[in-house]
């Protein structure tokens, strides 16, 4: 039998563990101020259907969102797309905003993405922020056709990573460690991050990486990296912007558009 304290403990490590792998969805939906505009499509996928919109014909650019984000993160950017008349999808990754998907593992976030670029294509470009990033590279080697991607603040997944996000924010150590014993007793443990250092060696489409220099969440690192091993990619520094505001900076945004728009 086990001890008020190991009992509290364990709660505890549990409660963390969803904090963690669970993304927070807001109580009420939000919808990008240009997406009222868009055609509306509920996409199904192997984990439930994922929300997602088009503006425009032809081929577009798919938006995909980061972790406890949804597509209200594209608002500006939409719009600088809609000045030059670059068509866009976007989408609310499973788990999160309208889609009634509950899946939000990584597996169920790209075929989620596959889904949508099917259903709603043609696809010829993409912009992820954060966990997007991730999600957007492990479907383009898994066949998603791409000519150009911009990734913002992309993280490079390892072991360990959810861990020292509790760190920062103060969890206390006993309490990581309980969580990290009980994590790995689950299915879906077993399984290592995507290597998506090795996926960018081997890319072929053009690709650009942006990140700020005081991202509180992705060290720059990550992007340095993967620029490093992606053929012919480039990257855009920035100071002052974090881990989420450089997604709707404006000066940072023009260069998204430059970028995608100088492969048509």
């Amino acid at each position: 039998m086990s001890s008020p304290e190991q009992s509290e403990l364990d709660a505890e490590a549990e409660e963390l563990i969803d904090a963690l792998t669970i993304p927070k969805r807001r109580v009420r939906p939000r919808l990008a101020e240009p997406l009222r505009a868009a055609s509306e499509h509920d996409v199904d996928t192997p984990s439930g259907p994922v929300r997602a919109w088009r503006l425009g014909k032809g081929p577009a650019v798919l938006l995909i969102h980061g972790w406890d984000d949804d597509n209200c993160l594209w608002g500006p950017l939409i719009d600088k797309f809609g000045e030059v008349g670059r068509p866009v999808v976007a989408l609310d990754l499973p788990g999160h905003g309208f889609s009634r998907a509950e899946d939000p593992s990584a597996g169920s976030a790209v075929a989620g993405v596959r889904a949508v670029a099917a259903a709603l294509g043609p696809i010829d470009a993409v912009v992820g922020h954060s966990f997007g990033c991730a999600v957007a590279m492990q479907a383009m080697a898994g066949g998603l056709d791409i000519r150009r991607a911009a990734f913002i603040a992309s993280p490079v997944p390892k072991p360990g990573n959810r861990w020292n996000r509790a760190r920062r924010a103060g969890v206390p150590e006993e309490v990581i460690a309980r969580a990290a014993e009980l994590y790995a007793q689950r299915p879906d443990a077993a399984a290592p991050p995507f290597d998506l250092q090795a996926a960018a060696a081997k890319m072929t489409a053009a690709a650009l990486f942006l990140h700020a220099v005081d991202d509180e969440q992705c060290p720059v690192e990550d992007a340095e990296a993967l620029r490093g091993l992606w053929p012919g990619a480039k990257l855009a520094l920035a100071d002052g912007l974090g881990h989420r505001l450089i997604a709707q900076d404006v000066a940072m945004l023009d260069r998204v558009v430059g970028f995608i728009e100088a492969g048509r």
